[in-house]
Parts: C-alpha cells; structure tokens; sequence
C-alpha cells in the first residue's frame, strides 16, 4: 500500500460507514421518530431561546435549526443524519492522528467502535440527534485540548465546545472532559479558553437559571429513566458494552444474542488492555479515565441509589438533567474506543496474518451490531398535505390536540414521535411535557403547561369547561390531530368556532379574548445576552481559524508546512 492511500484510507472509511447507517434515510422525505422532530420551516420565535416557563431542553438546538431552516428543513434534517456519524468517525481518526498509538487498521477499528456502537444505535432510535451531534463533537474537543495542552491554537477547541453544546448534557459532557484535560497535573499552559467554552455553553446554562417555572423534577423520573440491563448480566456490563437506554423499545434486536454478547465482551477487555497500556505512555490519560468513570458513575445513579437519587431530583433545581444518567457515557465510549485502538496495535505486534487480523478488529464492531446499518430502524415519512393549509389559520397561542406529548400517527407508520406540531405552526404554544414511561405519567416541569392539562382533564372528568383557563394563559386556539384520537374538544369547550378543517386536522377558535402574556423584560435581556455572548465567542474563534488558514496558505507557498495548524 502506498503512502497516499496509507493517509486518504482512514478518512474514507467513516464515509463508507456513514453511508451504510443512512443510505436509506435519504429518501425524499422526512425522518421522525421520538425527539427527533423537523418540520419544513422552523419559525424563529422567542420562545425558542428560553424565554418560556418549560424547561429549556431544546435550547439552543432549536434556534440553529430555526437559522439553518433557510436551506429547508427537510435538508437539514438529511445533514444532521449524515453528520451525526460522519463526524463521529472523522473525529476519532483526527483523535487517533493526533495521539500517535499505531497505524492505519488500528485507527480504523477505533473509529468503528465510535461511530458504530450500541449508544449510536439506540440514541439515533429515540431520536437525540442534538446529544449525538455533540457526542460526535467529543473527539475533536479531546483532540484540541490535547492540542492546548502543548500551547496550540485556541479556535478549535471552542468550536468542538460549541458542538458539544447543542444540549444541557452534551454542554456538561464537554466542559467536564476539556476541564480535565486542561487542569490535569502538569497543567496546560493555556487554561482561559475554558472559559470560552463556558460562554458558548451560556444559551441553555442562563435560559435554565432565569426560567419562569419550576427547576425540580417527578422523583418518579428517576426510576423511569434509569439504564436498563439488555441481557448482559446487569447493568453495569450493559454500560460497560455501551448500551443500557431506558427505552427498551428502542434496543437492537440482537443485544444480548450470544454472538453479539462474545463479541461485545472481546472488545470490552481489548479496550481495558489497550487503556493501561496507553495510561502507561501518557499521564493525561488519568484524565480520561477519570471522565469515564464520572459518567459511569452518572449512569449507575438511578439504579445503585434510586431512592437517594429521587430526593436530589425532588428538591434540586436541574437534577433532573441527570435523571437519564446512560445518556453521559460519551467519555466511556470514547475512552474505549482507543483502548480498542491501542490494543489492536499491540496485537498486530505479535501476528503474522497482520491485515487479516487488523481487518477483523475493524469489522468487529459491525459484527456486534448488525442492527445499526440502514439507519436502525428509522424510516422516511411526509407530513399531512393540509397541515400547511392549517397552520394559516392559527393567528396566536394555540394549544394541541389532543393535549399529550407524544402521539403515533399514522403518517409516521404508528410509529412514536414528540407531537410535531408546536414546531411545525409558526405561532407559539403551550406543549405539554408530561410523559407516560411504562404505563405510569410522570408530571413535567412547566406550569402553564399543568394548569393547562388539570383545567382539561377536569373537562373530561366532570364536564368542566376549560375555555377560562386557556384564555387565561393566552390561548386562542386548538389544533386538533384527528389521526391522534383523544376527546372532542367541542364536547369540553363550549362556543368553539371552526376555522379549518383538513382530513387530518381541524383548527378551532375559543369562545373569548386571550389575556396577552408578557414575560418579564430582564429575563429577556439576560437570556440575548447570553446568547450574544456565545454568538460573539463562536464568531472570535471563526476570525482567528479563518487567519490561521490564511497563514497556513502563505506559509505552504513559501514551502513551510503549516503542522501546528
């Protein structure tokens, strides 16, 4: 093999396995399943920064949508499908260039096991495409903050941070692995870009302290949403092999297969082999470690401590973001996928049919889960012809119908999705976030959104009418989905007046004038701040990236090669 194809290879391998997983899914047309929701035209709209009662759970991922959706929503739903492992597996070969363990095959199986492993396949299935951006964003932080620590540039490891912080969770998983990369003894010499990172993490770190509701979670969420053993003889294998999602709906058919369990657990002790044997080489890598067993430890909390655990969500504003603790095994995998790396490398030093064996390792992970090509269940749906035609006919706050979070349409072949409409009108709503996990509801975190859900099921209890206390949180409106099934909205509220009706759905105005809602001025400008903070930390990093390169091209003219850069 030359020397070209010995550097062009390991980069089009990701590319080939990102085609393998998404091939299908870009067919025409939308893909949504759970969280995963885009619509042909996200409106930006104040709510969408964290100016609200909810929760901000889709800050600030929904705004870059928002600005993204000039393209068309359904292609940036097609991008986010591709980047999520693209990313993922051009992230661990930057990684593995960077730390210099071994050769080409080695860092191909390290870049497998990133990009395709049980995690990818059941977060892709529930639809945390935003959690997977920035889990695919985590190899590149790793990579620039190893980069930091030998006093190179600062762009990179913020625009890494800023990918990390499309999430809540993915912003912690981030900051937490720069954090101790960084301060790991000796100390890097530059530490201040961490406070960089900081500032593009602001939009849902300054949206979740100044909201206006409540900040604790149903303690009940902890047992929910706790990881979930898929037959490998207890949870923490399940962790250990990657997977352990709460929804068991979501897992490939052939975790805990006996193939696929040998298979899982080979590349477990490889990884613990390759880790010491790379501990041995680099100090920092404690810091890894470290970040791995911090997010094992997360994943473990609702199942080791769940009554403990239930307390702290209980009574401490923003546990909750802990409450789904497998979702912060990044640092793990990402820790074991060069472990996996490095020990191939030391067993290619011992055997002769060294491409044979090198080739194996890298088909190894595919062979563990077989599951994930073609896109792991997800498919390829349109929206109804007549919601666009609907979505006119809405002139203020509107509600759904019927009022829950999640729904199976039909157009979605029954298959479950995060109810689309708050996204795909353009005005505001109260959406609900209440969820129902293994037949039991557990309460959500807005106000407006509960005072809303009690005033209906009263209605249905006792024949109530609920127009009062919508009109009172703003409401004028219901968009009713007739494929959802639920009651009859005018059999709850009296005086309903029929703006559209569609085959599928049917737009109503309530009786009465919607009190305006206002929120508070302060809260406004202290979120944009943020926001403008981020915005102007992102936008310094792209200046000075953008210089570099501009450098870089003068300095390769005058034949110096650019390698700090």
């Amino acid at each position: 093999m030359s020397e070209r194809a010995k550097r062009v290879l390991p980069w089009l391998w990701p590319v080939l396995l990102t085609l393998l997983i998404t091939a299908p899914l870009l067919a025409p047309g939308f893909v949504v399943g759970y969280d995963m929701v885009f619509v042909p035209d996200l409106t930006v709209r104040l709510d969408l920064f964290g100016v609200t009662t909810a929760m901000p759970r889709a800050v600030p991922s929904d705004v870059v949508v928002a600005l993204l959706d000039v393209v068309g929503g359904v292609l940036v739903n097609k991008l986010v499908l591709v980047a999520i492992p693209l990313l993922s597996g051009l992230g661990m070969t930057a990684l593995w260039r960077e730390v210099r363990l071994g050769g080409a095959l080695p860092g191909a199986a390290a870049a497998t096991l990133y990009l395709w492993n049980p995690f990818v396949a059941e977060r892709l299935r529930l639809g945390a495409w935003a959690l997977l951006l920035g889990y695919a964003a985590l190899p590149w932080l790793v990579r620039s903050a190893l980069r930091l620590r030998r006093g190179h540039g600062w762009p990179g490891f913020v625009l890494a941070s800023a990918g990390c912080a499309l999430t809540a969770s993915g912003g912690i998983t981030g900051l937490l692995m720069a954090g101790l990369i960084l301060l790991w003894p000796p100390r890097a010499p530059k530490i201040w870009p961490l406070g960089a990172a900081l500032l593009v993490n602001a939009p849902w770190l300054v949206a979740g302290l100044v909201h206006g509701g409540g900040a604790t979670s149903d303690p009940a969420s902890v047992t929910a949403f706790a990881a979930r053993d898929e037959g490998y003889g207890g949870v923490l294998p399940t962790l250990l092999t990657l997977g352990g999602v709460w929804n068991a709906n979501v897992v490939p058919g052939n975790r805990g297969d006996l193939l696929p369990t040998i298979f899982a657990v080979a590349m477990l002790v490889l990884s613990v082999a390759g880790v010491v044997l790379w501990w041995r080489q680099e100090r920092v890598v404690g810091a890894l470690v470290t970040a791995a067993v911090v997010a094992l430890l997360i994943g473990l909390a609702g199942v080791v401590a769940p009554g403990a655990f239930a307390q702290v969500v209980a009574h401490v504003p923003g546990a909750g973001l802990f409450r789904d603790g497998q979702r912060y095994l990044p640092p793990l995998i990402l820790l074991e996928s060069v472990g996996f790396g490095v020990a191939v490398t030391a067993v290619l030093r011992h055997v002769r049919m060294q491409r044979v064996v090198g080739v194996t390792a890298v088909l190894l992970p595919i062979a563990a889960l077989p599951a994930l090509a073609g896109g792991a269940g997800l498919r390829v749906s349109e929206y109804p012809s007549d919601w666009q035609q609907a979505q006119h006919a809405v002139a203020g706050r509107f509600i759904p119908w019927p009022y829950e979070s999640y729904r199976a349409p039909v157009w979605n072949s029954r298959r479950p999705v995060l109810d689309p409409m708050p996204r795909y009108f353009a005005q505001p709503s109260i959406a609900p976030d209440e969820l129902i996990v293994g037949g039991h509801r557990l309460a959500g975190e807005d106000a407006q959104a509960a005072d809303v859900a009690t005033a209906i099921r009263a209605g249905v209890r006792d024949g109530s009418d609920p127009t009062d206390v919508l009109l009172q949180h703003g409401v004028g409106w219901i968009v009713v989905d007739r494929e959802a099934g639920g009651p009859i909205p005018t059999t709850l509220l009296h005086g309903l007046k029929e703006e559209f009706s569609g085959p599928t759905v049917t737009v109503y105005r309530l009786a009465g004038t919607p009190v305006p809602q206002h929120h508070a001025p302060w809260r406004i400008v202290v979120v944009l701040a943020a926001w403008a903070a981020a915005a102007a930390t992102l936008i310094a990093a792209l200046v000075s990236l953008a210089r570099r390169c501009y450098s870089s091209v003068h300095l390769t003219g005058r034949g110096h090669v650019p390698w700090d850069h």
